[in-house]
């Protein structure tokens, strides 16, 4: 069952492998734990940009990471015209310093959709890892992680009908 379940979510996200695939409670749990995996590669005053518009699950992990390991969080506002995450204002954060950029594909404060190929784009040129909240996309939009370039993506299943489970996307070579 869990065998199928990763393959129908490779599927689902296009993933080049069901290995990329990793299930587990919520979206949050999975950040959570990723939050710490990820956080062993950095050092005190490296730097990881959260946005302002994303759901707590995808901040409160970065900022308690920060805070235990001496990171600088740096905050991403979103245009309030365009009620999105521009690529002028994230370029204006990322410096050589920064490692991580977590953001959401949409938001479920306004509904907006992030260009998060554009976003990641700009992340990836200045050396950071990706990390793209989907949990507000997947049930309305189709997801390419392949096409999308980011390093990892998370979403929960229950958002479109499937059962209370988060499913986490890692890029295998990361």
């Amino acid at each position: 069952v869990v065998d199928d379940a990763r393959a129908a979510m490779a599927d689902f996200l296009n993933a080049s492998s069901v290995e990329e695939i990793v299930i587990g409670a919520n979206m949050t749990t999975l950040t959570y734990h990723m939050s710490r995996t990820l956080g062993r590669t950095m050092k005190p005053g490296d730097e990881i940009i959260v946005t302002r518009m994303d759901h707590e699950g995808n901040v409160s992990p970065w900022l308690q990471l920060a805070e235990d390991l001496g990171l600088v969080v740096r905050f991403l506002p979103f245009d309030e015209r365009s009620w999105q995450v521009e690529e002028v204002a994230l370029q204006a954060l990322l410096s050589d310093k920064t490692r991580l950029v977590a953001l959401n594909y949409a938001s479920n404060l306004t509904g907006s959709i992030n260009r998060v190929k554009a976003l990641t784009a700009l992340a990836r040129r200045a050396g950071a890892l990706v990390y793209v909240d989907a949990v507000q996309f997947a049930p309305h939009g189709l997801i390419d992680v392949q096409a999308l370039g980011c390093d990892f993506l998370v979403c929960s299943a229950y958002k479109f009908f499937g059962p209370h489970m988060g499913i986490l996307w890692g890029r295998r070579d990361v």
